[in-house]
């Protein structure tokens, strides 16, 4: 948590909490304002008995906020309306002086014109692609632009184009990010279900997340056939392809997933997060009343591919923290029961969303909530431990853990 030396109306950071936004040694010019008047993704200035911290509100309920560093893991304590010393208005660095909003619209904006670059040449190329999430999405449901540095665009394609793609992104000047643990694993991986390719835009970073596959497993783990039938997560993604929608933002024409489909879709990619994110619930949050999908559609593509377990402790969560209004037929139908029920009550239902995990312990998470919430029996599940992508992942984990390079998630 960064600390602050305070100055009537004026705060100088120390520490990088909340980078890459704001940096060790930024001047924060502060404005009063109202409990009321606070909204989510708010800057503002809290004090906790003789320290000064500054953080983003990341949730906000009744008499009470959530605050959380942009570079942090953990939220801070609750924050009460007399905590509240201010909400920061502009920052100076160096001799520059700026608003987080505009630079929050500058970013977007870029952003948004690399997106449609892309998307264009990928169409001249004949490519077929539906964007998953990202800046169209959040520009045609919220109205409005970003009040946060966006992070990236997940695109999804068929494996046969990916060729193509590449050297649509290495054209403009992409680079493959590196996300593999180790050569090692690299070489034992059987297949990529996403490829991550990034640069540096004026000053911002721009990341596209190429799929090819609805991914909602592991992407550290090429396959996963003894927890979930990959032939099952082939038939998903031709489906959630061929049924694709198109939308239209600034004058241009997105394809992105069907109603029922991006609602399962953001529930999954919730699942792939352990759970965990606010803005992420608070996106399906929106999708859901603005959308409107229909719940025997829902219910239709969840029962056809085995999906209750995963999506169904989201919704309740989401109903638990965003009290999303939810029709008691889809909860029903979709809800386990058994083992199953009383392990997603006790450990999932508990799930504290607002704060996120380091990469490695949120895998070791994300594994053993793969491993509980598959659909296959208790006595094949347990072969998955035969497969060596997934005995070197656990030895990998293991050595380092050993030898003190991370922390255990939390």
């Amino acid at each position: 948590m960064a600390r602050f030396i305070k100055i009537p109306n004026v705060i100088k950071t120390f520490g990088n909490s909340m980078y890459p936004l704001l940096l060790d040694g930024d001047v924060l010019y502060l404005k009063k304002v109202s409990f009321s008047g606070i909204k989510t993704n708010d800057i503002i200035t809290v004090r906790e008995r003789d320290h000064y911290y500054t953080h983003r509100v990341i949730f906000k309920a009744k008499n009470y906020l959530v605050t959380k560093g942009d570079n942090a893991f953990h939220t801070d304590t609750r924050v009460h309306p007399h905590n509240i010393v201010g909400m920061v208005e502009n920052v100076k660095r160096g001799k520059d002086i700026f608003n987080p909003e505009q630079l929050y619209l500058m970013q977007s904006s870029l952003y948004f014109s690399e997106i449609i670059n892309i998307k264009n040449e990928l169409e001249l190329n004949r490519i077929g692609l539906v964007f998953l999430k990202g800046l169209p999405l959040h520009l045609y449901f919220e109205k409005a632009h970003p009040r946060r540095l966006y992070a990236d665009c997940d695109i999804l394609i068929k494996r046969q184009d990916f060729p193509k793609v590449k050297a649509v992104l290495k054209g403009f000047g992409y680079k493959k990010a590196k996300t593999d643990l180790s050569e090692e694993h690299q070489k034992l991986k059987g297949k990529e279900s996403e490829i991550s390719y990034y640069k540096r835009l004026n000053g911002f970073y721009v990341t596209f997340d190429i799929h090819f596959e609805i991914v909602f497993l592991m992407t550290q783990l090429g396959e996963l056939n003894l927890l979930y039938p990959q032939t099952v997560i082939d038939s998903l993604t031709e489906e959630f392809i061929s049924k694709k929608r198109t939308i239209r933002v600034s004058g241009e024409n997105f394809p992105i997933l069907s109603k029922d489909h991006l609602s399962v879709y953001l529930c999954l990619h919730l699942f792939h997060h352990n759970f965990k994110g606010a803005y992420r619930y608070d996106f399906i949050d929106t999708i859901l009343k603005k959308d409107n999908p229909s719940p025997k559609e829902l219910i239709k593509v969840i029962k056809k591919y085995r999906l209750d377990n995963f999506v169904y402790p989201c919704l309740m969560l989401l109903r638990k923290y965003y009290l999303t209004p939810l029709p008691k037929t889809l909860i029903a139908s979709i809800k386990p029961s058994g083992v199953l029920s009383s392990y997603i009550e006790k450990n999932l239902l508990k799930t504290d969303i607002l704060n996120e995990g380091d990469r490695i312990g949120g895998g070791i998470r994300r594994f053993s909530i793969i491993f509980f919430l598959s659909p296959y029996p208790i006595y094949k599940k347990l072969f998955i431990f035969t497969n060596p992508e997934v005995l070197y992942s656990i030895f990998w984990v293991m050595e380092k853990k050993l030898l003190g390079l991370f922390k255990p998630y939390e």
